[in-house]
């Protein structure tokens, strides 16, 4: 890194050290899931709108195609729980140091902000979405907001937040590139902006997950469905030009495959192919059927139906498909309130393997460019969850 220099530097990305994730070949039937502020939201942003026995948000209703009911509410905290698994138990990994203020953006049930806010009892937490599904009960330092952050202005000053999060908002954002710019702006000299995000498409490392499967059917109905209802899906390794082009520098991602359900031997990710079977089971339905019926016009016993033919497929422990999410953390040139003395990834965390049942070349993952720089993050290989980070305030870049 540039000790205390805001020149640019090359983002990186890290490939994990050699070794094996195989596929459990053992049946077990453990492994199995069973099946704001009151005060200041107005009758109408609480008047919401229903369809196809689903509720959705009434604040700017239609901008989200995503469900905002008790179902739903409760797949986006199992998200969570996976999220910190896969993570080592970090709810971030920009390197703060005691952060003032953060911003949430899309908080959804407030489960980050609150656990930020109990984790940086001196910081003030801020979560926005365009749902009042938060609790009340909250710890003091945190308030959440109504607000649409795709909205030409944010209402806070700019150079305002030590460090700006989001997480998990594909099919809800129109466009990337001006969101990211809007969280440069807003962040201050020297703080961070992290993305946590999904690319939902199902894939495989092994050629389990067929052509013929309706998992992978779905994979492009869904992209399909958002890109026509403006919502397009990125894949996980288009935001770092965004972050650069927004003008962040020491960009550094890094990126998880979270198994569909429990089939690697991993003892992790066998807990988070658990819970990402449950989150699938219980709420793929919900994030299907308003852009798959918006989007291309479907008939929501259609989408029913596809769900129905699914569901085995998710089950299905011979299929050794995942879901990819990349953490990207940016800084904005300036003091930082943190030492600029960087432990690399690789050695805070436990990067064990790609998640594929045969080997995967270490030579290959490590090399280096022409340039002796980093390969790019798209010729990275995953990694596996990062282990918990020692001390407290800091993250998996410390």
């Amino acid at each position: 890194m540039a000790g205390g220099k805001d020149h640019p530097t090359k983002p990186t990305a890290f490939s994990p050290p050699t070794s094996l994730l195989e596929a459990d070949d053992r049946s077990n039937q453990e492994d199995y899931p069973p099946d704001l502020d009151s005060a200041s939201i107005s009758d109408s942003i609480l008047d919401y709108e229903f369809e196809n026995g689903r509720r959705y948000h009434a604040y700017k209703a239609g901008s989200y195609p995503l469900p905002n009911d008790e179902q739903e509410l409760e797949r986006i905290d199992i998200k969570h729980h996976i999220t910190l698994l896969l993570a080592g138990g970090n709810l971030h990994l920009a390197p703060l140091n005691n952060p003032k203020r953060i911003l949430d953006i899309g908080t959804g049930t407030g489960i980050w902000a609150i656990e930020m806010a109990e984790q940086y009892p001196h910081s003030q937490v801020i979560g926005t979405d365009l749902s009042p599904v938060q609790p009340s009960w909250v710890p003091d330092n945190v308030r959440f907001h109504i607000d649409d952050c795709e909205a030409k202005f944010w209402t806070w000053p700019e150079d305002y937040f030590d460090y700006i999060h989001t997480r998990y908002m594909i099919a809800s954002i129109g466009n990337w590139a001006s969101m990211i710019r809007k969280a440069y702006k807003h962040t201050k000299p020297g703080g961070y902006f992290e993305l946590q995000e999904l690319d939902c498409r199902f894939t495989s490392d092994d050629n389990t997950l067929l052509v013929s499967h309706n998992l992978t059917y779905w994979s492009h109905l869904i992209t399909e469905a958002a890109a026509k209802y403006n919502r397009p899906v990125p894949r996980y390794t288009d935001y770092v030009h965004w972050f650069e082009k927004a003008g962040f520098i020491d960009v550094r991602q890094v990126i998880f495959k979270c198994p569909t359900n429990p089939w690697p031997k991993n003892k992790i990710l066998k807990e988070a192919g658990k819970f990402q079977l449950l989150a699938h089971t219980e709420g793929l339905e919900g994030i299907s059927i308003g852009l798959l019926t918006r989007g291309l016009a479907w008939k929501a016993e259609e989408v029913k139906v596809l769900m129905a033919k699914m569901r085995p497929e998710l089950k299905d422990r011979g299929i050794h498909s995942y879901q990819t999410t990349v953490f990207i953390t940016g800084r904005k040139p300036g003091n930082p309130r943190h030492s600029n003395n960087y432990t690399p990834a690789s050695q805070c965390g436990n990067f064990a393997a790609p998640l594929t049942p045969t080997s995967v070349s270490s030579s290959a993952a490590h090399s280096p460019n022409e340039q002796g720089s980093p390969a790019p993050p798209e010729e990275i290989n995953a990694f596996t969850p990062v282990m918990p980070v020692a001390g407290h305030g800091h993250s998996g870049w410390d």
